[in-house]
């Protein structure tokens, strides 16, 4: 994200360090476990969604309210009946994207961040969504889903 989209957004520097385990850009073989690393200077709602090359967009976590510091998603705390949640890479092979939210308020939006998306309609969606708090960041990361 550029410093002159970030300062149209009204963002702060809220979220830094945002990546999966193995680093931005890293290479997952089909149902390989990923884990999303980044630290928060300051308490609020966090969520994440996913951008599958073919441009189906995911909601993966949605207002999860979390303390300053240092935190892997899925959370330790996030439990299955197997045990600890997990994100697995699914196809279809290539990049995908992953933008963390970050609001110092709970946000209603429960028609945003479905289907196929356009890079400027997941812009336009980001936006509406950020609008409703007054304290706002978005952080984004990549990874490669391999055969």
């Amino acid at each position: 994200m550029s410093d002159a989209q970030r300062a149209e957004w009204g963002l702060q520097p809220v979220i830094s360090g945002f990546a999966p385990d193995r680093g931005t850009g890293g290479k997952y073989k089909l149902r390989e476990r990923v884990f999303f690393g980044f630290t928060l200077s300051r308490p609020g709602y966090v969520t994440l969604i996913t951008v599958d090359p073919d441009t189906t967009t995911v909601v993966l976590e949605r207002n999860v309210r979390l303390e300053a510091g240092t935190h892997t998603f899925p959370l330790k705390t996030d439990v299955t009946a197997q045990g600890q949640a997990t994100y697995l890479v699914l196809p279809p092979t290539g990049t995908s994207r992953f933008r963390l939210l970050f609001t110092n308020v709970p946000v209603s939006a429960p028609n945003l961040f479905r289907g196929k998306l356009s890079p400027e309609e997941l812009d336009r969606q980001t936006q509406a969504y950020l609008s409703q708090a007054a304290v706002r960041d978005v952080a984004e990361t990549t990874l490669e889903a391999v055969q």
